[in-house]
């Protein structure tokens, strides 16, 4: 298990920065924090599993461009929305690609003008030879792709290794899951998970034994796949 704090790609400074200030010293409050931002009257409210997903994708994304120098996302499927504004908010020059469920992508207009393809949610090695040939990403540097569909025990995604085998400049993959603990570990395989390995939602990257509040339910991660010839020598 790689430790997300060490040496090879940075601390994990980005991922509380302005956004979710660390908790105060004595009891951790019952209402888990999220990322901060306050609604205006009258403007609706995320149901409380978007914002918790949302806020969990903004820690990964802070990380991934702040700490680990990521310049390249790839949405696929994410069932919450604004994920490609969080990573211009943090990097304007960040590529950003979504991928939509077959029938969608092409009546899907993307509000932010990123590319939009057709996918089913899982790894296809066509589709990510066609996001390479295509230029929407390149493969010999870094790539951070985001399958936070919440999966199942009874359906994990397929096509890791491809995508793993693919980026050849190495690369990040986010998965949630409502899985037990040990089947979620092990379908991040062949990536490598950041420490502290698979934890609540609401509360990663703390480890659940850190945190008393209740929590989510899902639980998610994110592993990383070291680069193999071009791209930065940060992931080798």
């Amino acid at each position: 298990m790689t430790d997300v704090r060490g040496p090879e790609a940075g601390p994990l400074t980005a991922v509380f920065r302005q956004r979710e200030p660390l908790r105060p010293p004595g009891p951790p409050p019952r209402v888990v924090g999220l990322d901060g931002r306050t609604h205006t009257p009258g403007e609706a409210v995320p149901a409380e599993h978007v914002r918790l997903h949302q806020a969990f994708l903004g820690r990964i994304i802070d990380y991934l461009c702040a700490d680990a120098g990521v310049r390249q996302f790839v949405d696929w499927g994410c069932p919450v929305p604004g994920t490609a504004d969080r990573v211009r908010s943090v990097d304007p020059d960040a590529t950003v690609v979504h991928i939509a469920p077959q029938g969608a992508a092409g009546v899907l207009v993307a509000p932010d003008h990123a590319p939009v393809l057709p996918g089913d949610g899982v790894g296809s090695e066509s589709l990510l030879r066609r996001l390479d040939t295509g230029g929407l990403v390149d493969l010999d540097e870094p790539v951070a792709v985001l399958m936070t569909r919440t999966f199942c025990a009874d359906s994990p995604p397929t096509g890791l290794d491809a995508l793993h085998r693919l980026m050849r400049g190495g690369g990040y993959l986010a998965l949630t899951s409502t899985a037990p603990r040990v089947e979620v570990e092990r379908a991040f395989a062949p990536f490598r998970p950041l420490e502290p390995g698979v934890a609540d939602l609401a509360w990663w990257p703390y480890p659940d034994e850190d945190v008393a509040a209740e929590g989510s339910g899902v639980l998610a991660g994110l592993g990383r796949a070291p680069g193999r010839g071009g791209g930065t020598t940060r992931w080798r």
